[in-house]
């Protein structure tokens, strides 16, 4: 059976509308993995010497205890980030003789080929092996090689279940983000020391290796607790009843804007009445506490600029990532109808570029009081909410015209992450990337605030242009309109 599955997973691959932009992106992140591969194989030879040079006079195997438990903290950050929950269209195996523990299996055995697993495997077992297993015998080694494969499994069904169970009540989702910021200011302010803590673990486990035990249970807890809720939620009605009755809005002060105040109610109320859309909203106000790693107020005094410039870009502009690289792909239930109805092209793109606006606009004032930390942020976060809103809801708009793929959100929100993936990762650094080749030529030539300005120049005369854009993304749209529509109507 579970080569079945897979064989129609690869079939879907193949047959779908965007199955060349899929490829391409598979293709460069392949490359992109082999890179990350071969950089981890290359730091898990050399460790034991990166140790001794980090950590000069102490004993190696000690501070190796004391940053494990380092690394899987940010294991579980990086997982949430980047990992995708696994996903079949499971409708048409309910309904078969297929039993939903063979579909579950399924989706978590095939969860477990990803590059987050192989990581700590390359980074530890070679020292495990070289260092630990001479030092202390086989019997140790073999207890922490399974202590480091327990972890690694525990936080790979740990972050599953996570994602999932946030998508049906945001109040998780809030509750992961403070747990995780209660772990970082206990860490920094000195209130818990994870190294302390990991130290004493695996210091415990040198002497008594029959305490992997405990990080086996955990992850098998972690496993079926995943099971569990999957099987309790894999049914067919769950999956296609209604989400309840929705309350009616209107939006009258947007009556001012005709006709784009109206497509803007529409994607108000889209984003209210429905979790998947609310969630992305929500979860990029937390990712707004983000500008903490990068206002740095010691680097900041020492005028270097660039890492706060690209914080003001990621939390000014962060809901363009989130929500605008699929705003079109939101309305894919019904966007049959609006490309059908009397609305021009140009009315369309125009609605979704005020939208974006508005968003970075809030952001904007939601974040200027990191100006207490340092008055230099202020006028960064300007200079980024003018690159965002002149350049980046360009660029956004541009890259939603190139999705093909609708999000079905009249469904529940559950095993639903379509859309999602590493290209939306790819798209930040590229942002990132335009950022820079704006900021840092300047930067060189006329100094550190000169380069801010030019940044929040060049994107407020982009702004400014914006009704000669809106042209050029009608254009693209109008190109293609009738691909998208198709790629819509796929489910």
């Amino acid at each position: 059976m579970i080569f079945t599955l897979l064989s129609h997973q690869w079939k879907g691959f193949w047959r779908a509308s965007d199955a060349g932009k899929n490829i391409a992106i598979q293709i460069f992140m392949g490359f992109l993995m082999l890179y990350l591969l071969a950089s981890a194989i290359a730091v898990g030879l050399m460790l034991p010497k990166l140790l001794m040079q980090v950590f000069p006079g102490q004993n190696i195997i000690t501070v190796f205890c004391g940053l494990i438990l380092y690394y899987f903290a940010f294991d579980i950050i990086l997982r949430f980030m980047l990992q995708e929950l696994p996903t079949m269209v499971v409708q048409p195996y309910l309904v078969q003789n297929i039993s939903r523990k063979q579909i579950v299996n399924f989706l978590n055995l095939r969860s477990l080929v990803s590059f987050f697993n192989l990581i700590p495997i390359i980074l530890f077992v070679p020292f495990v092996v070289s260092e630990i297993g001479v030092t202390y015998g086989p019997l140790i080694s073999l207890g922490f090689v399974l202590t480091i494969f327990s972890l690694f499994i525990f936080n790979h069904f740990l972050i599953l279940f996570i994602k999932r169970i946030t998508i049906v009540n945001v109040l998780w989702l809030v509750g992961f983000f403070v747990v995780v910021l209660a772990f970082i200011a206990l860490d920094y302010f000195g209130g818990f020391s994870i190294r302390h803590f990991s130290s004493v673990l695996f210091n415990r486990l040198l002497t008594t290796p029959l305490l992997c035990i405990v990080a086996i249970a955990l992850a098998i807890a972690s496993f079926y607790n995943n099971r569990a809720y999957l099987l309790r939620n894999f049914y067919l009605e769950e999956m296609t009843k209604s989400e309840g009755q929705k309350s009616s809005v209107d939006y009258t002060w947007l009556n001012r804007f005709g006709e784009v105040g109206d497509l803007i109610a529409l994607d108000l109320k889209l984003i209210l009445r429905n979790k998947r859309p609310r969630s992305a909203v929500l979860y990029s106000g937390i990712l707004l506490f983000y500008g903490f790693f990068f206002f740095k107020t010691k680097v900041l005094d020492k005028g270097v600029l660039a890492n706060a410039m690209l914080g003001g870009i990621f939390t000014t502009g962060y809901l363009f990532i989130n929500y605008g690289q699929f705003l079109f792909a939101w309305q894919g239930n019904y966007f049959d109808g609006l490309m059908a109805s009397n609305i021009q092209l140009k009315t369309y793109i125009k609605g979704k570029l005020m939208l974006l606006t508005a968003f970075s606009t809030v952001a904007l004032l939601l974040t200027l009081p990191y100006g207490l930390l340092s008055w230099k942020i202020i006028p960064i976060e300007i200079a980024a909410y003018f690159f965002n809103i002149g350049i980046h809801s360009m660029v956004c708009i541009y890259f939603a015209t190139r999705n093909y793929k609708a999000i079905d959100i009249s469904k529940t929100s559950r095993f639903t992450f379509k859309g999602s993936g590493p290209a939306q990762y790819l798209y930040v650094l590229l942002i990132f990337f335009i950022g820079m080749v704006l900021y840092m030529p300047v930067s060189f030539l006329l100094g550190a605030w000169a380069a801010v300005i030019a940044v929040g120049t060049v994107g407020l005369i982009s702004f400014l242009l914006r009704d000669w854009w809106i042209d050029i993304l009608s254009k693209e749209m109008a190109i293609r309109k009738h691909r998208i529509l198709e790629g819509f109507r796929e489910k």
